[in-house]
C-alpha cells in the first residue's frame, strides 16, 4: 500500500489512461472488474488529497499512464503530465 497525492493533473491523465485500458479489455471478453472499480475510486477522489492505493493499483496505473506517454510521443505530442504521475507512482 502505498499513499499518493493525486493533481487535477494527475487524476485527469490517469483517467485518460486507464479508459482505452479498460474498453480494450472489455472488448476482449476479460474482467474489467479491478479496472473499473480504479476509475471509480480516482473519479471520486477530491483533487490534491492523498489515496492509499494497492501494490496492483499502482502497477496498472504505471503501466497504463506509460503506454498514454509512449503513444504521445510516437506522435510528437506534450508528455509533462504523464511524466509527472510516472514520478509520483515510484
Amino acid at each position: 500500500m502505498k499513499k499518493i497525492k493525486l493533481t487535477r493533473a494527475n487524476k485527469s491523465i490517469t483517467l485518460k489512461a486507464l479508459a482505452p485500458y479498460y474498453y480494450q479489455q472489455r472488448a476482449l471478453g476479460h474482467n474489467t472488474e479491478k479496472t473499473g472499480r480504479l476509475i471509480l475510486k480516482i473519479n471520486a477522489l477530491p483533487a490534491d488529497k492523498k489515496a492509499t492505493f494497492s501494490t496492483e493499483e499502482i502497477r496498472l496505473m504505471c503501466t497504463t499512464v506509460n503506454q498514454l506517454r509512449n503513444e504521445r510521443l510516437a506522435k510528437g505530442q506534450y508528455t509533462d503530465a504523464a511524466d509527472d504521475m510516472l514520478l509520483k507512482l515510484f
